[in-house]
């Protein structure tokens, strides 16, 4: 029997440091540890500056779930979460549950937290944020900008006298930090899927380091080519009108909810008119005035499109809100605001802010309204919003990264590629413009999930592990077919 390159790492790291080439393995405690696995955890010490690797380090933390084979697979699975900010360990639970496990029989999994996020030193949490959450609740629309602001300066200020060095926080070397993890475990070749901006992570890492991976699936993708802010009006467009679609042609829905899309741009304007006012107490917080406005109805339907359980619930929470009824839309809605505060939005913020929109900040958001006079008031929110970023990453003080890094990734390492129909924020467009250039690359769309495909839809799995096994043979996709159609309440 083969022993398992974590062992041989701990066992170094135990008695010697692991001192290597790639980094310094420590052992850790695990906080997530699916059940029926073993669960090994740790840090990998690395620079936090690739170019000048003797001064400050990162501490990156890892979950290294084993299979359950005698003899696992030598390509262990790496799960790149989005965001960019969300924490790989805190998902762990979630996601293993939900498809992760379907891959454990014969490979190890690897879950790492990006540099900034989870466990991994140094934080770029605001707690800030999550300290003036009730305010950021009770916010008015007018107002909200100014208050984020605010809290993400001071978050900027705080996190900038702890000495982090921002503008080392990108995805070149959070793909160099994964290689390294990866190679101070003992592993030689592995396999990805990435979620998100995961997906892009992934991208990064078949433009840098073909030569370690075996195989790449890519979930709700995320090329580095797309400009997300100034399609994001547009590509929520898409998903609520596919919405809207499937609401029409579904024989209950259309006659509950009849003409669905007239309601809901009929209550987005009388709503930023005459806003409803809730009130609600959340666990652990005192009552809270809740104003909802229609940008604010819009925001957390587009959240809701990213889950298949709360895209069913949008027609009856629509209605709800025209009937003057809130307490489901505000219950529903404050859940998806508040699980902002859990993202490491200083870790989010730097790498958006150099990568995606310090890249391309002359956007035409006035010729976009011009081209869409119906949605004016609609679309007048993502010009106030590309205001608020403007100011935002300018306080961030975040240089745009070099062309490459917004570049299309040419590749022909297998790839799987996934989306969803009600993607709000990553369409299946965004599959089509990354597959152009991925030369061995599978692409299929699920027509009843959102936004994180493969923790939605049996089918995708099912795809995604045949894909693993035998990643130069497209997968079979007649499972899409056979999916019984979206239920809505």
């Amino acid at each position: 029997m083969i022993m398992r390159p974590y062992i041989v790492a701990l066992m170094l790291a135990i008695t010697l440091g692991a001192a290597s080439a790639q980094g310094i393995v420590e052992q850790a405690d695990c906080i997530a540890r699916p059940a029926g696995h073993l669960v090994r955890c740790g840090y990998v010490t690395l620079p936090q500056d690739y170019d000048n690797p003797a001064d400050s380090k990162v501490e990156i933390y890892f979950s290294l779930i084993q299979s359950r084979s005698a003899v696992s697979q030598p390509d262990p699975l790496v799960y790149l979460v989005g965001g960019p900010g969300s924490s790989g360990s805190q998902l762990l639970n979630t996601s293993f549950d939900k498809y992760l496990r379907a891959f454990a029989s014969d490979r190890d999994i690897i879950v790492i937290d990006q540099r900034g996020t989870g466990l991994s030193n140094p934080p770029l949490y605001c707690r800030e944020a999550l300290f003036r959450l009730d305010e950021i609740l009770q916010s008015h629309h007018a107002d909200y900008a100014a208050l984020v602001l605010e809290i993400l300066t001071d978050c900027h200020q705080r996190l900038s006298a702890k000495g982090v060095q921002f503008d080392t926080f990108h995805s070149e070397n959070i793909a160099r930090d994964v290689v390294n993890v990866m190679l101070s475990l003992g592993y030689e070749q592995w396999n990805l899927v990435g979620v998100s901006y995961g997906s892009r992570l992934a991208l990064t890492m078949m433009r840098d380091h073909p030569q370690y991976l075996r195989s790449v699936i890519l979930d709700s993708v995320y090329p580095p080519q797309a400009d997300i802010y100034l399609d994001a009006y547009y590509n929520g467009e898409r998903a609520l009108a596919a919405l809207f679609a499937a609401c029409e042609a579904a024989a209950d829905c259309s006659a509950q909810y009849p003409d669905l899309e007239t309601q809901f741009y009929r209550l987005y304007h009388q709503l930023n008119q005459t806003p409803l006012v809730a009130m609600y107490t959340p666990r652990g917080y005192q009552e809270l005035s809740i104003e909802i406005s229609g940008y604010r109805m819009y925001d957390w339907v587009f959240s809701w499109l990213y889950e298949v359980d709360s895209i069913r619930l949008i027609p009856r929470l629509v209605q709800d809100l025209a009937q003057g009824h809130t307490q489901n839309p505000v219950r529903i809605g404050v859940i998806y605001e508040a699980a902002m505060t859990s993202l490491s939005l200083g870790m989010h913020y730097t790498v958006q802010c150099q990568e995606e929109y310090g890249s391309t900040q002359n956007r035409d958001y006035a010729g976009m309204l011009q081209a869409h006079p119906h949605l004016d008031g609609f679309l007048r929110y993502p010009v106030e919003g590309a205001a608020t970023l403007t100011r935002l990453c300018d306080l961030w003080q975040a240089k745009a990264r070099p062309a490459l890094a917004n570049a299309p990734v040419a590749s022909d390492i297998p790839a799987l590629l996934l989306s969803g129909n009600f993607d709000p924020i990553t369409p299946p467009s965004y599959a089509d413009q990354a597959r152009e250039t991925l030369s061995t690359a599978y692409s299929f769309v699920l027509p009843h999930v959102g936004h994180g495909v493969l923790r939605s839809d049996r089918c995708a799995v099912r795809m995604a592990k045949s894909f693993i096994i035998d990643p130069l043979t497209e997968p079979d996709g007649s499972c899409i077919a056979g999916a019984r159609p979206l239920t809505f309440e």
